[in-house]
């Protein structure tokens, strides 16, 4: 894969247009959050770093409140939150489905969402993957690690310790609690319940980039 890089000439403008919001670190730091985007480094399932080293953390600004909110409730058990991914370029969407593919000799849904369709991480974009942390930023003991693609990432998945299921299911039950709605087989992944209210205000081409005019892309750029 080529080296892609941010492309910051569009990046306010994108985000203006379509009510989302770019969270800086130091936003995210003064609300006790954390950023762990493995896609940035070769600790993911594809074994290389996909996005660029400084990939901005950006979602709909409604999903931003409801998590803030998500994040105050955890405080009060000493726990937080840290994001591992939110809004993700199609062409990363598009790398993931043809890895599988490659791997395993067939397209999976179950695995990857198709990026034909509208993703709630790219298209619809009010996905989130979050894990519970500690306040001090350390992971505690849950069911799996992220993006693991066997049983123990099911909600229900029930073979591990009293710890980590209920480290996994506060998590689960304040985000719903919110207003979010849980991946059943991913239980890091959260989308918001009015998810048909989302979506960008450009219209989705069949393209490898995602367009603001028919001749130009956001964010990623070789």
């Amino acid at each position: 894969m080529k080296k892609l890089e941010i492309d910051y000439s569009k990046l306010d403008y994108f985000c203006d247009i379509n009510d989302f919001v770019l969270i800086s670190d130091e936003e995210l730091s003064q609300e006790g959050m954390y950023k762990n985007f493995v896609y940035a480094t070769p600790n993911n399932f594809v074994g290389i770093p996909v996005y660029p080293s400084n990939m901005p953390l950006i979602m709909n600004k409604d999903v931003w409140k409801k998590i803030k909110l998500v994040n105050k409730e955890l405080i009060k058990h000493n726990k937080c939150i840290t994001f591992y991914d939110a809004f993700r370029p199609i062409q990363i969407q598009k790398l993931f489905w043809d890895y599988f593919f490659e791997t395993q000799g067939k397209y999976d849904e179950t695995l990857v969402a198709n990026p034909q369709k509208y993703g709630t991480h790219n298209i619809k974009i009010n996905a989130i993957d979050i894990f519970i942390t500690n306040v001090d930023g350390s992971i505690p003991e849950l069911p799996c690690e992220f993006d693991d693609f066997s049983g123990k990432s099911n909600i229900y998945y029930d073979n591990c310790s009293e710890e980590a299921k209920n480290n996994r299911d506060l998590l689960i039950s304040t985000c719903i609690k919110y207003g979010f709605i849980v991946n059943e087989n991913e239980w890091w992944h959260f989308y918001d319940e009015r998810i048909k209210d989302y979506g960008m205000k450009k219209s989705f081409i069949n393209s490898d980039l995602i367009p603001l005019y028919a001749n130009e892309v956001f964010i990623l750029k070789e």
